[in-house]
């Protein structure tokens, strides 16, 4: 199982939820909003010097459906090369 990490400017909510959705996943945990700065990036504070916000929606996934949402992620002409999108892929084990 991969836990899939998905950080995103909060303007690509509908574009993340597409990709989601056009791979059949309707289990995640989203977060939001949340600040910070990447290397390459300018800050997103929510405030007047630092406008904007971030998004974060977390899923856990069979590692078949990790590999096709990956590449949904890197072919989809709004998340290619980052722009405002981050996708982090962990190996998961369930406890309980």
């Amino acid at each position: 199982m991969k836990l899939i990490l998905i950080i995103f400017d909060s303007d690509k909510e509908d574009v993340i939820h597409d990709i989601l959705s056009s791979q059949k996943i309707t289990g995640f945990t989203t977060w939001g909003p949340v600040h910070g700065k990447g290397k390459q990036s300018d800050p997103r504070m929510g405030s007047q010097v630092w406008p904007g916000d971030n998004r974060i929606i977390m899923t856990v996934v069979q590692d078949e459906t990790a590999d096709t949402l990956r590449e949904a992620f890197q072919s989809h002409p709004e998340t290619v090369q980052g722009n405002g999108v981050k996708v982090f892929e962990l190996t998961a084990n369930m406890w309980l």
